[in-house]
């Protein structure tokens, strides 16, 4: 998915082996406990069900002024998610966004890729787990109608819990509310950059 002619283009797209050393740097910049490379390329190389997307914004440096960011990145990898579908069931696996790019709707275009995708696989639900403490990353997730369905002790690398959030059922009528909800974040980054 590509929006825009000019240089402030943004695309989301499959990820690629190429892209890898970029989504590892983003996800050190990101996470407390970053996945190692070859956790990436286990997942692209090895896992048929399993489909990263990566937001790609050329040239992030040349936007400066333009966007509501500083960042003197040359890279033009500014988030990513992974989501794999086994079993009829979605799980998203990971999502990060530039801390710098964050609050701009990027995110949500990266779920609502992901979530697509989990329909067109035919899952039934799409699982995740999320720290306790991420309030902007459980509002997000319920805003799409995600529910925490329970809590993992100790989850994460510096033991903090996780809980654990489903969205179920998928169909027909989420995808018409990940369309209207894909036009209005279209607008507001459209504003964003105009």
């Amino acid at each position: 998915m590509a929006v825009g002619t000019d240089i402030r283009t943004y695309t989301i797209r499959r990820m690629e082996p190429r892209d890898i050393p970029a989504v590892v740097k983003l996800d050190h910049q990101v996470f407390l406990d970053p996945w190692p490379e070859s956790a990436y390329i286990q997942e692209l190389y090895f896992n048929p069900n399993a489909c990263y997307f990566v937001l790609e914004i050329p040239t992030p440096a040349k936007l400066r002024g333009r966007w509501p960011w500083k960042t003197e990145t040359a890279d033009p990898i500014q988030g990513f998610i992974g989501m794999r579908v086994e079993r009829s069931n979605g799980h998203i696996s990971t999502l990060a966004i530039h801390p710098e790019l964050r609050g701009h709707g990027f995110g949500e275009f990266l779920l609502i890729t992901a979530l697509r995708q989990a329909i067109e696989m035919e899952a039934c639900c799409v699982l995740l787990e999320v720290r306790v403490s991420n309030h902007p990353a459980q509002n997000l997730y319920r805003k799409y109608d995600f529910e925490v369905v329970g809590r993992q002790p100790r989850y994460y690398q510096n033991g903090e819990d996780a809980l654990l959030m489903e969205l179920a059922p998928l169909g027909p009528e989420l995808r018409r509310r990940l369309t209207a909800r894909q036009r209005v974040l279209e607008s507001r980054i459209r504003g964003v950059r105009e």
